[in-house]
């Protein structure tokens, strides 16, 4: 069998998808990532803000701004003064890292979905979806509901 062709894409959206969070990533949400190679299955690339300025530079024209959404948004702190708000997170999904993971109140929540990756409890119900992904949806639900009562 053959290698997988990076440069294909599924189809218009997911390469529009993919442009817009590019721009969004070089513009306003940057977030640094390294692989190791060992502790992953990619190859090593360690994290160079130098490298990745120069790429959104050329392909888009701006300039990172690794503080933008702290500044602009308060970071973690600003979560401790606001209210309803519920953060699900997959328990295997690698931005997981970088989410809310654990209640910051009693109306700031955090849900970790058990066996499952990015963003499930948000596509369309499936047969095939777990019972703590039914469950997951079933308290997002019930949270939802209970702010607008």
């Amino acid at each position: 069998a053959g290698c997988f062709d990076l440069s294909l894409t599924g189809n218009n959206e997911t390469t529009q998808d993919g442009l817009f969070w590019d721009y969004l990533f070089c513009s306003d949400m940057l977030q640094p990532a390294s692989r190791n190679g060992k502790s992953d299955m990619f190859w090593e690339q360690p994290w160079n803000l130098t490298s990745q300025a120069e790429g959104c530079l050329e392909h888009w024209n701006v300039q990172p701004r690794p503080m933008w959404a702290t500044i602009n948004y308060g970071g973690r702190r600003a979560l401790e003064a606001a209210s309803n708000l519920l953060f699900s997170n997959g328990e295997l999904d690698p931005w997981k890292g970088g989410g809310v993971t654990e209640d910051v109140s009693d109306t700031v929540r955090a849900l970790v979905i058990p066996g499952v990756g990015h963003h499930v409890d948000l596509f369309f119900a499936n047969d095939a979806d777990t019972d703590e992904v039914r469950v997951a949806r079933r308290q997002e639900v019930a949270t939802i509901k209970g702010w607008l009562s």
